[in-house]
């Protein structure tokens, strides 16, 4: 359990992390090259011992692949959201990033068949509602009657790009976890991912010339960070919880969802339409129907 509340609480640094970048003025691809190469700093002081590193990337190591693919699709991935959010809004980025939920808790539950315990009728009622949950805390405020409009039914692509590459990340993690991941490879895991990232995003920079400034950098270091430990944490955690993603993915992302609500009150002041509320409120719930049964033996 403490493995998914630390994934948790650093899922939301980096939501903070996000928010500061406009109101600072920090350019997000560059800052984001930056954030990619912290995390393999921030990663190689963490484990301290890098000695036994060069042996744990042996080509003969599976997962290693693994954590190559899901370095390109990283950095793609973040570029989508961007241009999602820049060329149809934030509410559609959101919800598609969030909403790939659906993807490992399929994979996990009749692709892998990965289950720590058996789920009963209220244990899938809570991942339904938890779809639920997650679209209604998502819904923002328009700005403009037609603001989800689209002219170009080829912007519709990218929605669906982020919908599908978010679910391919949660899955392949889930899958890389669960085949082929001693606890020595769990904390080498993230730094592969980054690093491959991180040297794609430096092509993207170079190609678009844009440079990378001191507040870029600050920026940088304040989001990688947290998003080491954040990729670091699910690792574990899903191997706590016995790889069964279909019962920490929802916990997960609903938990990300209510405190970062919570710290968007606080700390920018925003204010939750009706629907958020809801939402957050079925948040709870679906979190209780779904984990239910660790809460009752927890207690007893």
């Amino acid at each position: 359990m403490l493995y998914l509340i630390l994934g948790i609480l650093f899922n939301v640094a980096i939501f903070i992390a996000f928010r500061t970048f406009a109101k600072f003025g920090i350019r997000t691809l560059p800052a984001i090259v930056v954030n990619y190469y912290v995390c393999v700093i921030t990663g190689l002081i963490f484990l301290g011992n890098v000695e036994g590193i060069p042996a744990l990337l042996s080509k003969e190591n599976q997962w290693l692949y693994f954590a190559m693919l899901l370095g390109v699709i990283f950095i793609f991935t973040f570029y989508m959201m961007a241009v999602t959010t820049q060329r149809l809004s934030v509410t559609v980025s959101s919800i598609a990033a969030k909403m790939s939920l659906a993807i490992p808790v399929i994979f996990s539950l009749f692709i892998f068949e990965i289950e720590s315990k058996p789920f009963n009728g209220l244990n899938y009622l809570g991942i339904l509602l938890a779809f639920v949950a997650i679209y209604l805390s998502s819904i923002k405020k328009k700005e403009k009657p037609d603001e989800l409009a689209v002219k170009n039914w080829g912007l519709l692509l990218l929605p669906v790009g982020v919908f599908t590459c978010s679910g391919i990340i949660d899955t392949t993690i889930n899958y890389t976890t669960y085949r082929y991941l001693t606890d020595a490879e769990a904390a080498i895991f993230p730094l592969v991912i980054f690093f491959v990232a991180g040297l794609i995003g430096t092509g993207l920079v170079a190609v678009r010339r844009q440079k990378i400034g001191l507040k870029e950098f600050i920026g940088g270091i304040g989001l990688g960070i947290p998003n080491y430990f954040s990729i670091y944490f699910i690792v574990k955690g899903l191997a706590a919880f016995e790889n069964n993603g279909a019962f920490f993915y929802p916990i997960l992302n609903i938990n990300i969802i209510l405190f970062s609500s919570l710290f968007a009150i606080i700390l920018f002041k925003e204010k939750l339409l009706a629907a958020n509320k809801i939402g957050l409120g079925l948040a709870v719930l679906a979190i209780f129907l779904i984990s239910y049964q660790e809460i009752f033996a927890y207690f007893s």
